[in-house]
């Protein structure tokens, strides 16, 4: 390979004042993220009709073990009582032979045994003298591998019980899990021993002896009970009551697992008067100038190092230049001023700087955790210590908070504190006190890392188990992997690195307080399949890679030929907002397939990055998302920063990647999700095709090369943000840089009120640069006509359609009066239930 790389390393000032930059946000804008399940700008009968087909083919997709649980939980995610009943249980889906799934179910050449109770790790492992411990259990096939050899599959049956494997840990990492897997451990099986109930705990059981603290004016109870010497105070900062988080004493009071800015009391203040501006600090930027990408608005790679970005590790930001493409230089705010009683207690505060405040970026597009380092009660201002790094973009301000970890908070049921100098707890009890009080420890379960690529863990199957109660991580090191939004802990429950057919199946992640599975650097044919995840701190599977700069081609260390299968993943982002059931980062060939996602702060599914491609997204149904954040979609992709790899043609370096497939999903576009699938910032190379998208039409910003086909678009005119409410947004197309290449043919789009289905930026016959278009079936209201809006002459008009195909555009495109909901729904079954 033979590259000219140009690169220019200097010191930038940044921008000193957003007023002169890209964006200015006010807190004021969104005060109210409050939505509901249901579209308010379109009849009841309609909106309930079209949740009950989301739900219909969520059953549809569902492996028939879990048909039943898939379909109840979409219905009360879905709020289904607000429904006529007998509407929709006409929708119900008919007999479908869901595929038979490979789970490897490889013969055991030896089994070892594990149970907590009868155990002794001083037996042989057998079933009948069992060990104790797994991490005995582990040591024992390490040992058989040298009579047995390491080709034959080795397994460890775990028996029912809870095992606290945060109890002496010796790792508190969130890369090496209490049970960590080597090189030496390829060919094996962790799974439980028949259907028996396996839980694996990342926290340790406290038996307390439990005293009156005091009684608060409210007549509530506060009781204290004094740690063990043997409890890890840094890593206990969840505490799980009878196998729930309970709640970080916070003002205002709420429970964050099941209040948000989705709920009428969201348990957020949006009490700010003002933010404390960032002081600047310069990076070291990298701009290479060749190779670079032709026909795009991102065209170089670039980088900022250090300064500003040293709060991320490695010390490196796309966003950490003085102007970075479509956006603004990295800063977050130093501190908060808040209103004049805002925070009732502030002035009783023993030690505010055991406490924390959970931000919202000012744009919604994420949020923040960072350590108080002062307080000025005289001037109700808190500053900030470390933190802010839980998401890339950055903001001078910010937007709704709450305050957690001060004593003097703790005056709501379910609240707890730890005094770290007097290692006592405190806990406020509803009325009764609860039985089992477990404290985090750890928050990595199962770890499974390879020495090298070419000495990976190889051939490994963890199966059967349920991992709860870890640490949480949203203070841990993140790292910015690419020209996203995002920055990513790229630690969890379970870690991987250097794997080769890892597969990890009926598993439940519940109640944990980071990522469900990050899948970190090189790991190949990864299978992620029929495993819930629930409860999130973050996010629940996290694929992340690694290049060196813009090289992707020698450097193979990525995710690759992933497989994201028949899962269910919701209420996940509790900590973190920027989080998503499925993040894609510098990942090749990722297929998520047949999942059920909703109850999500952003995007169900984010590729952060235009990173070689051939991803596959799949018959998913999704809905319920962006609940708190905004502009976003519940599939959301970017493609700011180039990086070479083979991807177009194999041994052949190229800047541009392999194209990408959506297709048969059903998505469900409520709260506060703009479209459906969301191809931000330079997306390019997606073919979307026959997904049933309610609620939303088609996005292409500052990207190409897309080509959308046999889609079928329910009511995109009653979104309206940013540009939404059409068939179309093709927005700031520029000739040579955006928008070419952009295919729109063969769909169907049903408008409820309005008669203009495209949105098409600088739209001029005069100049005519816009999608290809053709072949489309556009229905409006009963006794409106369709208006096409281009400009002629110069001035803008409302082109009928034989106007509109007079210029060679929509050739083979009928306009029609819509279909009646019952109609719609049927061609959604015809598209959906006849392929899967």
């Amino acid at each position: 390979m033979n590259l000219r790389l140009v690169v220019l390393i200097g010191i930038i000032l940044t921008c000193f004042s957003y007023t002169n930059c890209t964006f200015k946000y006010s807190t004021e804008l969104y005060h109210s993220l409050y939505s509901t399940v249901g579209n308010p700008n379109i009849s009841s009968e309609y909106d309930c009709a079209l949740r009950a087909f989301t739900i219909e083919m969520a059953a549809y997709i569902a492996p028939p073990a879990v048909k039943t649980n898939w379909t109840t939980l979409a219905q009360s995610a879905f709020q289904m009582n607000q429904c006529n009943n007998t509407l929709y249980s006409t929708y119900q889906s008919p007999n479908h032979h869901h595929k038979a799934f490979n789970t490897n179910q490889q013969t055991c050449y030896h089994k070892i045994f594990v149970h907590d109770i009868k155990g002794n790790d001083l037996f042989d492992g057998t079933f009948e003298q069992p060990k104790k411990t797994i991490q005995a259990a582990l040591s024992l096939t390490r040992i058989l591998r040298t009579g047995y050899g390491t080709e034959n599959i080795l397994c460890i049956i775990i028996r029912g019980g809870t095992y606290y494997l945060g109890t002496n840990a010796t790792s508190t990492s969130s890369q090496i899990g209490a049970i960590a897997l080597t090189s030496n451990d390829s060919n094996l099986i962790i799974e439980n021993y028949q259907d028996e109930r396996v839980v694996l705990s990342g926290g340790t059981l406290l038996q307390l002896q439990w005293s009156l603290h005091t009684k608060t004016s409210q007549g509530r109870t506060i009781m204290k009970a004094q740690l063990p010497s043997s409890l890890n105070l840094d890593q206990f900062n969840e505490l799980y009551i009878d196998g729930r988080r309970a709640i970080v004493a916070k003002y205002p009071n709420g429970d964050p697992s099941t209040q948000g800015l989705y709920a009428q009391d969201p348990g957020f203040s949006y009490n700010s008067q003002s933010w404390i501006s960032p002081i600047h600090n310069p990076s070291v930027e990298i701009h290479i100038q060749e190779p670079y990408r032709n026909g795009t608005v991102f065209p170089n790679y670039q980088l900022g190092v250090g300064g500003g970005a040293a709060v991320f590790n490695p010390p490196t930001n796309f966003w950490s230049t003085a102007s970075p493409p479509q956006g603004n230089n990295y800063v977050v705010p130093r501190g908060l001023v808040v209103k004049s009683d805002a925070l009732p207690h502030i002035r009783n505060w023993s030690e505010p700087t055991t406490g924390l405040v959970h931000a919202f970026h000012s744009g919604y597009w994420g949020s923040w955790i960072f350590e108080i380092a002062s307080v000025n009660t005289s001037q109700n201002t808190i500053m900030f210590g470390r933190g802010g790094f839980q998401e890339a973009r950055g903001s001078d301000s910010g937007g709704a908070f709450y305050i957690s970890n001060i004593f003097e908070e703790l005056d709501s049921p379910n609240e707890w504190f730890v005094d770290r100098h007097t290692r006592t707890l405190y806990f406020m009890p509803n009325e009764t006190m609860p039985d089992v009080f477990v404290a985090s420890q750890i928050p990595c379960l199962i770890s499974a890392s390879g020495s090298s690529m070419e000495n990976s863990v190889r051939n490994v199957i963890i199966r059967g188990l349920i991992m709860t109660e870890t640490s949480s991580t949203y203070m841990k090191d993140y790292m910015v992997p690419s020209g996203g939004d995002w920055s990513v802990h790229r630690g969890g429950t379970m870690y991987l690195t250097n794997t080769k057919n890892i597969t990890i199946t009926h598993n439940l992640f519940t109640q944990v307080g980071s990522n469900g599975i990050a899948v970190i650097d090189y790991n190949d044919e990864t299978q992620i399949t029929l495993n819930e995840f629930v409860w999130l701190g973050e996010s629940g599977i996290v694929l992340v890679g690694s290049t060196n700069g813009i090289d992707g081609f020698s450097v193979i260390s990525q995710p690759a030929n992933t497989l994201i299968e028949s899962n269910l993943i919701h209420e996940s982002g509790i900590y973190v907002k920027q989080s998503s059931p499925v993040l894609i980062s510098v990942s090749r060939s990722v297929s998520v397939i047949r999942n059920l996602m909703f109850n999500i702060p952003r995007a169900a599914i984010n590729v952060n990055d235009g990173f070689y491609g051939n991803h596959t997204i799949s018959y998913n149904v999704i809905f319920n998302t962006v609940r708190e954040t905004s502009d976003h979609g519940t599939i959301n992709t970017w493609d700011r920063q180039p990086f070479l790899s083979d991807a177009v043609q194999s041994d052949v370096p190229s800047l541009w990647q392999h194209t990408s497939y959506i297709h048969h999903n059903v998505l469900y576009n409520n709260y506060n999700s703009f479209y459906p699938i969301d191809h931000d910032d330079g997306s390019c190379f997606y073919e979307d095709s026959y997904n049933f998208q309610v609620y939303g039409g088609k996005k292409n910003y500052l990207g190409h090369s897309k080509m959308d086909h046999h889609e079928i678009y329910v009511y995109p005119d009653t979104k309206s943000s940013q540009g939404t409410g059409v068939c179309i947004a093709d927005q700031a197309p520029s000739r040579g840089s955006s928008g070419w290449n952009e295919v729109w043919i063969e769909n169907t789009c049903i408008l409820y009120n309005s008669s203009v289905p495209y949105n098409i930026w600088n739209c001029d016959t005069a100049n005519l640069f816009v999608p290809s278009l053709a072949s489309n079936k556009i229905y409006i209201p009963s006794g409106t006509q369709v208006a096409f809006t281009c400009n002629v002459n110069g001035t803008s008009a409302q082109l009928s359609l034989d106007q509109w195909q007079s210029y060679g555009l929509d050739i083979g495109t009928t306009v029609q009066s819509a279909p009646n909901i019952e109609t719609i729904i049927q061609w959604g079954r015809e598209m959906l239930q006849n392929t899967i």
